[in-house]
């Protein structure tokens, strides 16, 4: 008997009918050794290596950015003990850096840090991030001057003041951006060390050009601090008007053993919501305050305040190159005054949708509503026709005789736990539209209050659109002045 086994055919793998997309680039052997051999692909990048033509050939030369710079390091690691806002100092965070006005969400228990003034910012300095997202940059301004911020944020102080403004357009840059990108190391999270920031070559143009940059980017930073200034006095007029302790005050302590919160709520005021988030005694609390102090206290989507709340649906995005499409910004980046990052969404496919529900229009309010829920701000005049993700609610006001006292209100930090409180999810919360209309504003017994505190915002917002053009007008100068760009390049 003879065993036999079937005859199966080779199996013959068909080559593909195109070639497949990818980018590389030629090299010699001395650039592994320039740079510390290293062998990653992203250090030898074409957008990389065509940057660093652009720079080293353009027509004042190059030189190493250490040449320009005093000293660039960053803080030791330090254990953070954390604690309640009354007796912590403001501790900000590396994905904060590029906010307008950072808000802090952590206290550290100043005590218990050996070094402390390492920590805090001071002025003259350049900041960049140098974990995860690698390359966010801004000047040390008013705003953030005295802050602590961690060990993840370079400092960087210039040997010339005039270096400083000249230094962050270039690494603002698309040309800089794609360099100091291209020097990242780790597998899951990126680094980037001082050392490979000031090997980093820079255009070594004329000291009159560098002044003129810096004196731009300056005024942009000035602009910004202005901003923050006149918001902060809307808010303290609103303070005033409605005598508003501060939240810690109004917050009752624990009632319960073992630091536990106990309440109890009357059947009438349930409304179907059996979490205890939503019955906070703190939004309780602050809404008997409004009522005590305010002529009077109205829903969000009553129709004198705001023509419609719009909440996108979700949908698949398709991004295309910037040309062809419109900037798409997230939640995570409407606190900051350019928040144009690589996406842009394809008018061809998406331009029903945008123009419908996406769209953002100056003096718009823009309410994060997944995530991290309540990040507030009012859309600018340079914001005009972007799109924003799904989301992000819109609050459309009834005239721009609310829109500024909308926005002073409701990015308060008496307004966040109202709109906290309609938190639902497990994982990923969420807050709708329907749930948005709900949050109470208070209207003052001084109208004339009110319209002050209007102005005020919208003056601010007006800044903001003029710090932005200062920044790419210093934008525009770097890239056609020094590198011979082309007027479209930013």
């Amino acid at each position: 008997m003879v065993a036999t086994t079937a005859y199966q055919s080779p199996v013959i793998w068909d080559a593909p009918s195109k070639p497949q997309n990818f980018s590389w680039v030629s090299l010699p052997i001395q650039s592994v050794f320039e740079n510390g051999l290293r062998l990653e692909a992203s250090v030898y990048a074409t957008e990389a290596q065509n940057s660093k033509l652009l720079v080293t050939q353009c027509k004042y030369g190059a030189i190493p950015l250490t040449e320009l710079t005093n000293e660039c390091t960053y803080p030791g690691r330090f254990k953070r003990a954390y604690v309640l806002k009354q007796h912590g100092e403001k501790f900000f965070l590396p994905s904060q850096l590029n906010e307008l006005a950072p808000s802090a969400t952590k206290f550290l228990a100043v005590k218990k840090i050996k070094e402390l003034d390492a920590l805090r910012i001071k002025g003259n300095t350049l900041l960049i991030t140098r974990s995860g997202t690698i390359g966010n940059c801004t000047i040390a301004s008013k705003t953030l001057l005295g802050g602590i911020f961690s060990d993840d944020v370079i400092r960087l102080t210039p040997k010339q003041t005039h270096n400083l403004g000249y230094i962050y357009i270039y690494l603002k840059s698309r040309t800089g951006r794609a360099i100091l990108q291209s020097s990242n190391y780790g597998a899951v999270i990126q680094h980037v060390e001082p050392t490979h920031l000031l090997n980093l070559p820079i255009p070594n143009a004329p000291p009159i050009l560098k002044t003129h940059i810096h004196h731009t980017v300056t005024e942009s930073f000035n602009l910004r601090d202005k901003s923050n200034d006149l918001i902060t006095q809307a808010r303290a007029k609103l303070q005033a008007a409605l005598k508003l302790p501060a939240v810690e005050e109004l917050n009752s302590p624990a009632s319960g053993g073992n630091g536990l919160r106990c309440f109890s709520v009357n059947v009438a005021d349930v409304n179907y919501r059996l979490e205890a988030n939503y019955h906070n005694p703190l939004a309780q609390a602050i809404t008997q305050h409004l009522h005590k102090h305010a002529s009077q206290v109205l829903a969000l989507g009553d129709k004198q305040l705001t023509q419609k709340i719009i909440l996108p649906g979700r949908f698949k995005r398709i991004y295309v190159d910037e040309k062809q499409g419109v900037p798409f910004l997230g939640g995570k980046e409407i606190l900051e005054l350019d928040p144009r990052g690589e996406k842009y969404l394809s008018l061809k496919h998406h331009g029903e949708r945008i123009a419908e529900q996406l769209t953002l229009d100056e003096n718009m309010i823009l309410i994060t509503c997944s995530g991290t829920i309540g990040k507030v701000n009012i859309v600018p005049k340079h914001w005009q026709g972007w799109a924003g993700s799904q989301h992000i609610l819109r609050a459309v006001p009834a005239n721009a005789e609310w829109a500024g006292y909308l926005y002073a209100w409701l990015s308060s930090e008496w307004a966040l736990p109202l709109i906290r409180r309609h938190t639902y999810g497990a994982v990923v919360f969420e807050i709708d539209q329907y749930q948005l209309a709900e949050v109470p504003v208070p209207m003052l017994i001084d109208v004339a209050q009110m319209r002050e505190i209007n102005s005020l915002v919208l003056k601010a917002n007006e800044l903001r659109y003029i710090a932005f053009t200062k920044e790419q007008e210093a934008l525009r100068l770097f890239n056609e002045d020094v590198l011979g760009l082309p007027s479209t390049v930013s």
